[in-house]
C-alpha cells in the first residue's frame, strides 16, 4: 500500500463538511487515508482496515456491508475485515465512499476557541514544534490542479482569515502554489516536506484549508509550506 507518508496526521482531526470516507484517491493517483489509519491485504485473502482512534467500527461495518455486498464484512481486531476482496478492488470501491462517520474537531479550531491557551494541542510540523493558530491563513478552495511532471499544485481560493505577521494583508481571491518532491511521477512519500503539505492532494472545490505561507513567487502566487485540511 502506498500512502503519502503523513498518514495524514492532521486529517485525523479535520472538521468535515459531512460524513467522511475511509480513504480518497489523491491527485497523484495514490490512495490517502481519511477515517482509516491504514489497510493491509491478508495472506489468506481479504483486506484488514485499521481505523483512526474514535471511529466506531460497528457503524463503519454496516455502511461497508452496503458497498461490498458480495463479501463478508466484520469487526475484527478493533478494525474492519472484508473477505474475498483484493487490495486494488478494495481501494477502488472504498475511495470516497461515505461511511456515515465524521472526524473529530480540528485542533487549530480549538486553539482559536480557547484564544491560544491550549498549549497541549500540537500542530504537526516535525512533531516537536508547537504552532499558534494565527500562523495559518484560512482559505476556501475554488479550484485546484496538480501536475505530476513537476509536482506543482495550483490553488485558487478566497481568504477567510489572514495569518498574523508578514502576510496579514492577505485578502479576497488569491492564487497559491505548492511543490511536491516527486519520484517516478509520483509524490515521494518519504519526504518530510511533502508530508507537511500532503492534505493538498485531497482538496476539492469548497474545501477549507489552513495554510502556512512562506513567500510569493514571480507570478504573485503565495507559496505554501504547510497545509492542513479543515473541511473536506
Amino acid at each position: 500500500m502506498r500512502i503519502i507518508g503523513l498518514s495524514l496526521l492532521f486529517v485525523a482531526f479535520s472538521l468535515p463538511l459531512a460524513a467522511d470516507p475511509l480513504l480518497v484517491r489523491g491527485a497523484d493517483g495514490t490512495y490517502l487515508p481519511i477515517l482509516a489509519e491504514g489497510w493491509t491485504a491478508r495472506s489468506g485473502g481479504g483486506v484488514q482496515v485499521r481505523l483512526r482512534k474514535g471511529v466506531n467500527p460497528a457503524t463503519v461495518k454496516e455502511r461497508l456491508a452496503e458497498r461490498f455486498t458480495d463479501q463478508t464484512v466484520e469487526v475484527r481486531s478493533g478494525g474492519i475485515f472484508i473477505s474475498a476482496v483484493d487490495l486494488d478492488a478494495f481501494q477502488s470501491a472504498a475511495a470516497g465512499f461515505d461511511v456515515g462517520v465524521s472526524l473529530p474537531q480540528d485542533p487549530i479550531l480549538k486553539l482559536r476557541e480557547k484564544q491560544g491557551t491550549a498549549e497541549d494541542i500540537r500542530v504537526h510540523r516535525d512533531q516537536r514544534v508547537l504552532a499558534d493558530a494565527s500562523d495559518f491563513a484560512e482559505v476556501s478552495v475554488t479550484s485546484v490542479s496538480f501536475s505530476a511532471v513537476d509536482g506543482l499544485v495550483k490553488l485558487e481560493g478566497t481568504v477567510a482569515v489572514a495569518p498574523a505577521g508578514e502576510f496579514a494583508k492577505m485578502a479576497g481571491a488569491v492564487k497559491l502554489h505548492a511543490f511536491f518532491r516527486m519520484k517516478k511521477r509520483a509524490v515521494d512519500d518519504g519526504s518530510e516536506e511533502n508530508r507537511r503539505k500532503a492534505d493538498l492532494l485531497v482538496v476539492r472545490q469548497g474545501s477549507l484549508l489552513y495554510l502556512r505561507i512562506e513567500g510569493r513567487d514571480e507570478s504573485g502566487a503565495y507559496l505554501v509550506s504547510e497545509a492542513r485540511l479543515k473541511k473536506y
